[in-house]
């Protein structure tokens, strides 16, 4: 199992064989000692590492060269390895990280040349284009103030063709990059053209930034930051110090995007005589094999790693523990005493008491949630401080207000339609809370209301809070847990969605919620037959569209055929009132930027954020299409100050994707001579029956703010059902009729109407169109459409001097501030929100949260008391208690206190749940590996596959759990299936009202019960959380040995019988394992041999008798049939 005696490498052992061999073995009897003879031969003896402490022996090759030998007098050498005994040395490095930070902050004299980075996307003409030596040749071009990144890479485009990625920093006062563009554009044999994928200027920490790093750098501590304050900056910052080969230091919790801009912020770091490119962050992924990893952790510097990887590294003793010099926590709001992090920051800990740990997170929220939050991520974390960094802060308000941003704050009324929406949706929501605060008795109706119930934490709380009665709750409440994630979604669309959009949207839950003939109601039936959701339809209907109640004049009606529409609506189409104040701005800026490039003065580009993706997409495709109206003629009855017979053709597409994909939604395929339905024409007089069903005081309590009106108490949701689904067969009714209407069109107009999902209409572009409209503009005409969470340095980029704000964003206000505190290029920004919308209570309500949850954290922090446990060091929640229960029980049956840790196999696979961390906190020695069979090996005799509750469910259904059994019982004496539930979860299988007496194919209760009948020695072990299971992991060890790892991994991977995906029907499987003479061993072969029971019944003895041995092939003969 191993390549050398004892173990992965070559040691002395192996050179004390190879001495005593008197020659080479033969390779043609004994090939693999022949191997291992040839390595040896190849490999010094190893020699004890110079370090004295070290105690590592290194490996050296015969064939490689001896490295030089270095200066012992330079002082920037520093020894890696540290003295076991002596923690001198690990305090020695950090106070080295420390002083050279402080050095280069201490430097004085000119300060540095402002510096970019530049990514190049080189695209080469064809496949045949030789990138190397057009790498060769870009990197010949050399000018002062240009420096070439080391790194060049070639990624794939489409067709095999591959284009190259080249950076390089440049010092803008002496380089151009528009000549580093055209020099390489001058290689003409080889580049096709040259675009520009990145510009990061690189701006200097402010005062508060240096502050807040310091603190890092001092002391282990938590550190909260307000978002928007640049805590990726710091991040970055801290891990430059950080990064060097003298130290070993992981980075967690780091996403993808994290880790681009590390990588960024280090290429911009890479200039000049500064270079170094040892000086880098290392990344680990699940492809890096464990051999490289091991390399990497070996050479030290920074490393970004995720924690199921880190873990098993530790302890597989992958990871040199005794060099860890510390870690660095990104994210650290999402660190639980059941993470993964916790795992690992317990273990490295346990190896190397002296390693750092310094935590960031932007959240100060999720620290306010629950029972002592701080105090149990401290302890998790193994800190004792806390540095909390809020907007009122002394000095962020010294930095970011020493500069007045110029801001003009619009307050856009909402239109009638939005305000009618908005208070039926927040009718619906109070009558829904009110309900489950009643029905349920426990919610507490002054927590959740419906102010918070507009962010998205609420949906996490209310869960929470009922998951341990999950079981207990009836099917309605259920229902109207999930309908309020709905509700605030259609909220949060009133201001975000334009008017066609959102009713596509509300058609849409309409229609999954549309229950069959004769089934139960949809999960949205609890709101959708109220008298507020049929307002909301009519509402968002009529924004968008009517019926007309008499032919239109045929002019008209030709119009709207040609244009895809139905020949019998008028289009509303109200336009977000939004949209036409952002093109008033537009032209404003036009104006001002035109007479400063008249001037001479700086003129840059107008950047516009949005919330989201799809609204960045609104707003690029309104203002392409601007100028570009349909004219309808419309009757004067249809006209008044709002609607009117001119629409922006961008709206009149929406229309017509929404119509084609109403019609393929509902199935509905008419033909052209399908007549109209009786009573459809008085679909419009019906909405506007519902228009008119607003009262007045209703209309007075939509101008109030939230906060101003009455909270109503005990109102059910079902106390203004007007009748059963009245409003969904109205809708449905409607639906047909149009889609008969565009059936009758698609032949005609199908081909030229755009997708309901394109907002930009491309009939008119054309290749030649598009290289005649093609090219750049000037700063000054430039308009970038970005939002909010696309890119986080989109401000250093593009150097906007106008910003417009579509939506409100504290965090992103935060970043124009520290923009203008570093650059004095801003010259306005315009902040838009709706008036007395639920936008601008979420944005009012998301500012207050925040400064609410600092003034708690000072608050906790001034009184914050941290236990330490007997060795001086914090213990995390849960582990003593887990240690006491463990040693206990292990102890009651080996009748003694000194005692070796037990030992659990654990299934590399299972390091995604917690349990294997709760039983390293109880004290259990947890060894991973690569298991075939199971998931927890207890001892030789005894295997545990581990299922959660979902797990189980899609295991069942899908025939995987059949072979797992299957392959457990053969294999070990005993096995046991655990059925294990989320912490705080309601601890039942099924629901009261879901137990029934019969017994179903497809019930998990009959499908557990056929498993234990087809598996008689397999157990189940049900376990209300990862807690309980370690108490039952205890008992089960009671009075056993320990489990012998290698012997865990053999088991199964001789086995090719045995297969841990289901390829057969498991109900099938079941029944022909039990027929007399179908063993574990056969049964797949009758099973490819045969496509079903009713062919094995059939076949004859002689066909049985071809498939398996004389002796089986009789007993499943005669048992098929013999008499009854």
């Amino acid at each position: 199992d191993s390549s050398f005696i004892t173990g992965a490498q070559p040691t002395n052992d192996d050179f004390e064989v190879f001495n005593a061999l008197p020659q080479a073995p033969s390779a043609d009897k004994y090939p693999h000692l022949a191997r291992w003879y040839k390595t040896i031969a190849n490999t010094e003896a190893p020699t004890k590492c110079e370090h004295p402490a070290c105690g590592c022996e290194v490996i050296k090759s015969s064939n490689e060269p001896e490295p030089e030998q270095e200066d012992e007098d330079d002082d920037e050498d520093f020894d890696l390895f540290g003295s076991d005994d002596d923690d001198s040395e690990a305090e020695e490095i950090r106070a080295k990280i420390v002083a050279d930070y402080k050095a280069r902050k201490a430097q004085k004299g000119p300060l540095p040349a402002a510096k970019t980075t530049v990514v190049y996307h080189v695209k080469p003409w064809d496949i045949d284009t030789d990138l190397d030596e057009l790498e060769t040749k870009i990197r010949a071009i050399q000018m002062d103030g240009l420096v070439w990144g080391q790194v060049a890479k070639r990624t794939p485009v489409a067709f095999g063709i591959r284009h190259l990625e080249i950076y390089n920093v440049v010092e803008d006062e002496k380089v151009s990059v528009d000549d580093i563009v055209e020099l390489i554009e001058g290689f003409e044999d080889h580049v096709q053209s040259v675009d520009i994928a990145l510009i990061m200027t690189l701006d200097p920490l402010l005062a508060f930034q240096r502050q807040v790093l310091d603190g890092l750098l001092d002391e282990d501590a938590l550190c909260v930051v307000a978002r928007g304050l640049g805590l990726n900056r710091i991040l970055a910052e801290l891990a430059r110090v950080c990064a060097t080969p003298r130290a070993l230091v992981f980075l967690l919790n780091a996403s993808d995007q994290d880790e681009d801009d590390l990588q960024h912020y280090f290429m911009q770091m890479r200039s000049g005589e500064t270079t170094d490119e040892a000086s880098t962050v290392h990344i680990i992924k699940n492809e890096t094999n464990a051999t490289l990893r091991a390399r990497v952790y070996r050479q030290g510097g920074l490393i970004s790693v995720t924690s199921r990887i880190l873990i098993v590294d530790l302890l597989n003793d992958v990871v040199p523990s005794e060099l860890i010099t510390g870690v660095i926590v990104h994210n650290a709001s999402r660190v639980t005493a059941e993470s993964i992090e916790a795992f690992v920051l317990r273990v490295i800990r346990q190896q190397n008491k002296q390693a750092f740990v310094k935590a960031l997170s932007d959240a100060p929220e999720t620290f306010t949630q629950g029972f002592a939050p701080m105090d149990k991520t401290l302890k998790v974390l193994g800190l004792r401080h806390v540095q909390l960094w809020p907007r009122f802060h002394v000095a962020v308000q010294n930095d970011l207000s020493r500069v007045e941003t110029p801001v003009v704050e619009l307050r856009q009324p909402q239109t009638r339609a939005m305000i009618d929406l908005q208070q039926a949706v927040l009718d619906c929501l109070s009558a829904m809370i009110s309900e489950l605060c009643s029905t349920t008795k426990l919610l507490d109706a002054e927590t959740f209301n419906v102010e918070s119930s507009l962010f998205r934490y609420f949906d996490s709380m209310v869960k929470r809070r009922l998951n341990p009665y999950w079981h207990r709750l009836s099917g309605r409440a259920r229902g109207m847990v999930s309908d309020l994630t709905l509700l605030r979604r259609v909220a949060e669309l009133i201001t975000t969605y334009d008017s066609v959009s959102l009713l596509e949207y509300l058609d849409t839950l309409l229609l999954s919620a549309k229950s069959a003939p004769g089934a139960l109601p949809g999960p949205a039936a609890s709101w959708m037959g109220t008298d507020s959701a049929n307002i909301l339809y009519s509402v968002a209907r009529a924004r968008t569209f009517v019926r007309a109640n008499e032919p239109l004049p045929e002019s008209t009606q030709a119009t709207l055929r040609t244009l895809g529409l139905p020949d019998n609506i008028v289009p509303v189409l109200e336009v977000p009132p939004k949209l036409e104040v952002l093109a008033n701005i537009l032209d404003e800026i036009g104006v001002l930027n035109h007479a400063a490039v008249a001037k001479g003065a700086d003129a840059g580009p107008v950047l516009i954020m949005a919330s989201s993706a799809r609204e960045c997409r609104m707003i690029r495709s309104y203002l392409s299409s601007l100028h570009d109206y349909v004219e309808l003629d419309i009757p004067q009855q249809y006209i008044n100050d709002k609607h009117s017979g001119r629409h922006p053709k961008m709206m009149v597409n929406l229309l017509r994707g929404f119509f084609k994909w109403k019609a393929q939604a509902t199935g509905i395929r008419g033909n052209s001579s399908q007549s109209q339905r009786p009573g459809s024409t008085a679909t419009g007089s019906q909405n506007q029956q519902r228009q008119g069903a607003i009262t007045g005081s209703q209309n007075q309590m939509r101008h109030a703010p939230l906060a101003k009106r009455r909270r109503v108490r005990g109102a059910s949701v079902a106390a203004g059902v007007r009748g059963p689904r009245a409003q969904a067969d109205v809708l449905e009714q409607e639906s047909s009729d149009l889609a008969n209407t565009i059936a009758a069109n698609d032949s005609t107009d199908a081909d030229s109407a755009d997708d309901a999902d394109e907002y930009l209409d491309s009939d008119d572009w054309t290749p030649n169109a598009f290289d005649e409209h093609f090219g750049l503009l000037p700063n000054a005409e430039t308009i970038i459409v970005h939002s909010y969470a696309s890119e986080r340095n989109v401000l250093t980029a593009l150097q906007p001097t106008h910003i417009i704000m579509f939506a409100p964003d504290a965090a992103f206000i935060r970043q124009v501030e520290m923009y203008r505190a570093h650059s004095d290029r801003l010259q306005q920004v315009y902040f838009l929100v709706y008036d007395n919308s639920l936008e601008e209570q979420r944005y009012l309500s998301a500012m207050r949260r925040e400064r609410e949850a600092f003034e708690r954290l000072i608050g906790d922090k001034a009184t914050l008391v941290v236990p330490l446990d007997e060795r001086g060091t914090m213990a995390s929640p849960g582990s003593r208690l887990l240690q006491t229960v463990a040693n206990r029980t292990l102890r009651s049956a080996r009748n003694t206190d000194a005692m070796e840790p037990a030992t659990v196999i654990v299934d590399v696979r299972e390091f995604r749940a917690p349990l294997a961390s709760l039983l390293h906190a109880a004290g259990f020695r947890v060894v991973p590996r690569t298991l075939d069979v199971g998931d927890y090996v207890l001892h030789d005799g005894l295997v545990v596959e581990r299922k959660s509750l979902p797990d189980l469910i899609g295991s069942l259904r899908s025939g995987r759990l059949f072979n797992q059994a299957a392959a457990m019982t053969r294999h070990y004496t005993s096995a046991a299936l655990l059925v294990e539930f989320e912490v705080n979860a309601s601890f039942s299988l099924q629901t009261i009202n879901g137990l029934t007496d019969t017994i179903s194919p497809s019930a998990i209760s009959s499908q557990l019960s056929m498993l234990t009948l087809t598996f008689p020695r397999l157990r189940i072990l049900w376990s209300s959380s990862p807690y309980e299971t370690v108490s039952i992991f205890a008992e089960l060890k009671q009075g056993q040995g320990e489990p012998d790892a290698e012997r865990a991994v053999g088991v199964g991977q001789d086995d090719g019988a045995v297969e841990r995906d289901s390829l057969y029907n498991a109900a099938s499987v079941a029944l022909l394992q039990a027929v007399p003479g179908v063993t574990l061993k056969n049964y797949q072969i009758l099973a490819r041999q045969f496509r079903s029971m009713r062919e094995v019944c059939e076949a004859s003895r002689s066909d049985l008798e071809m498939v398996l041995d004389a002796g089986p092939a009789k007993q499943v003969y005669e048992f098929l049939h013999q008499a009854s």
